[in-house]
Parts: C-alpha cells; structure tokens; sequence
C-alpha cells in the first residue's frame, strides 16, 4: 500500500518488468468493510510502465487532519477552496488525478469530520 505514483514501483516496473496484480476478492472485500480506515483504490492504467490496464487495489485513503482548536471558518474555507477549485486541485499532483468529491467526503473516514468541513460539505449537498 503505497501512494501513486511511487518511485520504487516506477523502477521496479521499468528494470525488471514487475507486474501489478489486482487486490481484490471476497478477503479484501472483507478487510475494507471492517477497517474504516481502508478503501478501495485504482492505480490507473498508464501510471507505470506495462500497466496497460486500471490495477484494482486497496489502501489508506490520504485524509487531511487537524485539531478541534483550529477554527470552524479556517477549516470551511480551505475545504471550500479544494472543492471550489476541484479541477486545478486534481492537476496538482499525479496522485490528485482520480479524485472524486463524493470519495473525498466519505471514504476512508476513521475520525469526526471537523465542523467548519460539515458546514461546506452541508453547503454543497455532499452530506445531509
């Protein structure tokens, strides 16, 4: 479980033509429902050399975190300017490219999302 692109996959891929195998089936199924932390994850097909097709997978999803004592507007500002800018944000970094909205809000979610986050998430019907 690494974060994409990966240096070491990248020369795993290209000097010894290492293959990416899909995690997927009834176990994996299995750890994702009962971990919260984990979700189901796609390295895209392209990202590394012979990977010619989407490679299924699972892993930590990347989450932003801060303290109750950050301020309920910092918090829904810097939210509402990632998803404001949705497009920009997922040119940023390779990794950012396969974002969706909805996933950001909800997968991988362990903690309590902070409330100036709820209050942009209300805002635009990504949450009830």
């Amino acid at each position: 479980m690494v974060g994409h692109p990966n240096g070491a996959i990248k020369e795993a891929t290209t000097s010894c033509a290492a293959k990416l195998v899909p995690a997927t089936g009834p176990e994996i199924e299995k750890i994702v429902a009962n971990n919260p932390y984990y979700a189901y994850s796609v390295v895209p097909a392209g990202m590394y050399s012979g990977t010619d097709q989407e490679v299924k997978s699972f892993g930590v999803a990347a989450t932003l975190v801060t303290t109750e004592d950050v301020s309920e507007a910092v918090v829904y500002n810097l939210t509402k300017a990632v998803f404001e800018n949705f497009d920009t944000f997922t040119r940023l970094h390779p990794a950012f490219a396969n974002l969706k909205k909805e996933d950001m809000v909800t997968a991988g979610n362990s903690i309590p999302l902070h409330p100036g986050a709820v209050k942009y998430y209300k805002e635009a019907g990504l949450i009830k």
